[in-house]
């Protein structure tokens, strides 16, 4: 499961606006916020309890997630949005919307339930079990209903929240940041609002441009799952560091995938299940070369190679050095880094 970087990034502006220490935060976590190009990420779902955990114990706050909730700016300017302007009702522009949701996240689904109790939104978290996840939980649902207020021009006002999680600050708090009642320990998260919200029309309705969003949220999401069709690949090749029998006829029955489909869809994605090896292959060459001593005649042997002579010809074509050079070049530089931060902290 994944995150997008879209909501990297409405959190780390929300902490930026809340005047927390970012910088401690992300060199806690071994992050350059600089160099992080958070919109383009697509982080492991479970990095996040790490993440909060590591928020948390910088600001020394247990309910760090509400209070950052005022603070986040609203989720704008992406495909759902556009569903939600271009479709006719908020009713209709909500399930289009709520079915692309695994752009924003494999982890979180949702749906509506329309039923003689009333309508909700039912918000479905993670199953990983880490109480520090209760954040994302939480802001989670304070972005949905920042953005239903954004695309109904301010129509939209939740009457109450159901979350999973505990309750860690008062009645009062939790109620000034939701603008409702909230209730806690649900199966699921539930965002209850007036069901004569589901037909309020939408100023921006527009056919044509419902369906070239369609289309393009759909293309978005075949894009993502071709994405993870090669995360998927990489994961079999790092199973067996050995890449014995690791031909695609044998990767595709391990994923269940008939071979002809596999290389169809890696020919879509750009790439080629060869491409794919060769990379890892690569990828997992220089990290045994930088980071560990084993010997290159056993580094040979992790990557696939039968022989040394075709390693020693494939990483010079590949980094445009033998692997002796690279090793001797890495440990001059860690060397070096070393010797400047010494020099530094005298």
């Amino acid at each position: 499961m994944r995150d997008s970087g879209q909501l990297l990034q409405l959190i780390h502006e929300g902490m930026v606006k809340a005047g927390l220490d970012v910088a401690a935060i992300y060199q806690r976590l071994g992050y350059d916020a600089e160099k992080l190009a958070l919109r383009e990420l697509r982080t492991p779902h479970q990095q996040q309890a790490f993440f909060w955990s590591t928020v948390e114990s910088v600001t020394h706050d247990p309910e760090v997630g509400l209070h950052l909730c005022p603070h986040l700016p609203v989720f704008r300017g992406e495909v759902l949005e556009y569903l939600m302007f271009s479709s006719r009702t908020f009713g209709e522009g909500l399930k289009r919307s709520l079915k692309y949701i695994r752009l924003i996240s494999d982890a979180i689904s949702m749906r509506i339930v329309d039923d003689e109790q009333g309508v909700r939104v039912a918000v479905v978290g993670t199953a990983v079990d880490a109480p520090q996840l209760r954040h994302t939980e939480i802001l989670v649902v304070y972005e949905l209903i920042q953005f239903a207020r954004a695309v109904t021009e301010k129509s939209y006002s939740p009457q109450r929240i159901l979350l999973r999680c505990s309750q860690r600050a008062s009645d009062a708090e939790y109620e000034k940041v939701f603008g409702c009642p909230v209730t806690f320990g649900g199966r699921e998260s539930e965002i209850w609002f007036d069901r004569r919200l589901l037909d309020y029309r939408s100023p921006h309705f527009d056919p044509d441009l419902l369906q070239l969003h369609e289309d393009l949220a759909e293309k978005r999401l075949m894009k993502l799952k071709r994405e993870d069709l090669v995360e998927r690949i990489r994961g079999v090749f790092a199973q067996r560091l050995e890449l014995e029998n690791c031909d695609l006829e044998e990767v595709a029955r391990e994923l269940d995938i008939a071979p002809r489909r596999l290389r169809f869809e890696l020919a879509r994605t750009g790439t080629s299940f060869s491409q794919i090896l060769a990379d890892f292959r690569f990828s997992l060459a220089k990290r045994l070369l930088a980071r560990t001593d084993e010997a290159i005649e056993n580094i040979v042997y992790l990557t696939g190679f039968s022989e040394p002579s075709t390693f020693y010809r494939a990483f010079k074509r590949w980094s445009g050095k033998t692997p002796v050079q690279y090793r001797e070049s890495r440990r001059a530089q860690r060397n070096a880094m070393a010797a400047a931060s010494s020099s530094t902290a005298d």
